[in-house]
């Protein structure tokens, strides 16, 4: 599998199970759930295409690789989260003030860091099962 093909199973199923996730949340009212649903999402959007990258390849992502493939997952992330948030507080009638850009910035770098938690996750469980060599990268 190619970088290319793990980025752009990523995409789909972060938009898919996104969309997905909305409609169920407006069709039953289930506001409540959208935190840790989104978290869920994120998870598997990360980790599935990242350990299907490994098995398939029988190695995991180089430092390079893991790199290009965080920015991209992030820069994702990012581009869809940051305009629906900031039009949701437009929306809202919130000002946009240093408070308010303040803890949209902590929030889009906690998820960052939750990217590349997860990235190096699924390489250190596909290591410990044996489904990949331990390199240099560990």
């Amino acid at each position: 599998m190619s970088i290319k093909n793990l980025l752009t199973r990523f995409v789909l199923l972060y938009f898919s199970l996104s969309i997905a996730a909305m409609l169920v949340v407006a069709w039953f009212g289930l506001d409540e759930l959208g935190t840790p649903l989104g978290i869920a999402i994120l998870v598997l959007a990360v980790m599935w295409p990242c350990e299907a990258f490994g098995r398939r390849n029988g190695r995991y992502l180089s430092p390079s690789e893991k790199r290009r493939v965080i920015t991209v997952m992030v820069a994702v992330l990012w581009g869809t989260q940051l305009p629906l948030t900031l039009l949701l507080v437009w929306a809202e009638g919130i000002a946009l003030d240093a408070v308010v850009l303040g803890i949209v910035g902590f929030f889009a770098l906690l998820y960052a860091g939750f990217v590349v938690a997860l990235v190096n996750l699924t390489g250190r469980n596909l290591r410990k099962r044996g489904l990949v060599p331990h390199g240099a990268s560990d």
